[in-house]
């Protein structure tokens, strides 16, 4: 199924140092799959190293005790032999560092790992799989692939189920397959831990997300079949929270039995992140109208270098003609 697999296994049994990177503003997916393969390139005994523009958000810190992403590394020096890149679609979404170090880029052994339809096929090596779910389902089937099975024990299985339901929605996106169920029965049988991610991404909440998530219901608006919600930087403020806390709220909102789609407009400093869920409108296409976008089935995102107030209206303008 995967060609030029044997290609990427020499690559790897031949590579001393080993960079991963994953895209911007990692979520959960991006930071999975790289935090699943750096512990098992460790048990290769290579010399790894991660890199992003930012730390690990500290949601996701129960799952790994040890911070493994180095914002300031300095790749030069570290001169790595390979550098592989997971769940992200294009060079910009490697963003800072990668128009920092591009010159180590373009002359290294590059191998690129994602599931996303808009990936532009942007290195020599590509893995990209849209068919699948997550960049941790795609891995993992890799690593069975490349029978590294061996290598993976419970915190790197806990590592890649997490991820997948966070993907999935706990399998009830659309972007749920048959073999997405298989290999999250195939983790749990090497003793995935399924139940932490539940309760820390889907039932856990404190206070202030709580707080956080009243201000997004209190900001709702209907325009003809779509439902716009968002959070001003005030919000983030007075609530004492940030980015991080809105993981989840846009599916719990998607379920307005009344919604055709929802988009979610969040302020982060003088940008904007869109966010939209849809059952049954293009809305992929319709994203695909806007710089810096990504999108799985059913669900897309961008950012506007731009306000809240200018945002909305953009969108709306756009969204009336688009669909009309």
């Amino acid at each position: 199924m995967f060609q030029n697999l044997q290609k990427f296994k020499d690559l790897l049994q031949n590579s001393k140092k080993i960079l991963l990177i994953n895209h911007i503003k990692m979520d959960v997916d991006a930071f999975g799959s790289l935090a699943a393969l750096f512990l098992v390139l460790q048990k290769m005994s290579k010399s790894v190293k991660a890199v992003n523009d930012s730390e690990t958000p500290k949601d996701f810190d129960f799952l790994l005790d040890k911070k493994i992403i180095e914002p300031e590394l300095d790749i030069s020096e570290f001169n790595p032999d390979l550098i592989i890149s997971l769940d992200a679609a294009s060079q910009s979404q490697l963003w800072e560092v990668y128009k920092k170090f591009e010159n180590i880029f373009l002359e290294k052994n590059f191998v690129v790992i994602d599931h996303h339809q808009t990936n532009s096929w942007f290195w020599s090596l590509n893995f990209i799989y849209p068919n699948y779910s997550s960049a941790c389902e795609l891995l993992y089937d890799m690593l069975i692939k490349l029978d590294f099975e061996k290598y993976i024990d419970k915190k790197i299985a806990t590592l890649l189920i997490a991820w997948i339901h966070t993907d999935t929605n706990i399998f009830y996106n659309q972007n749920t397959t048959p073999n997405t169920l298989k290999v999250a029965s195939e983790l749990i049988k090497l003793w995935a831990d399924f139940r932490s991610p539940i309760y820390n991404f889907y039932q856990k909440i404190s206070l202030n997300r709580l707080k956080l998530f009243a201000k997004a219901v209190e900001s709702l608006e209907v325009f003809w079949n779509l439902i716009i919600w968002n959070l001003k930087n005030d919000d983030f403020r007075n609530t004492n929270t940030s980015l991080e806390d809105t993981s989840g709220i846009i599916n719990k909102l998607s379920n307005i039995e009344e919604n055709e789609a929802i988009c979610m407009i969040y302020e982060i400093d003088d940008w904007v992140k869109v966010s939209f869920r849809s059952k049954n409108i293009d809305i992929w296409s319709f994203c695909a109208s806007f710089p810096n976008w990504w999108w799985h089935k059913n669900a897309a995102w961008f950012y506007l270098k731009t306000n809240l107030i200018e945002s909305k209206k953009i969108i709306l303008e756009k969204f009336k003609i688009f669909f009309n």
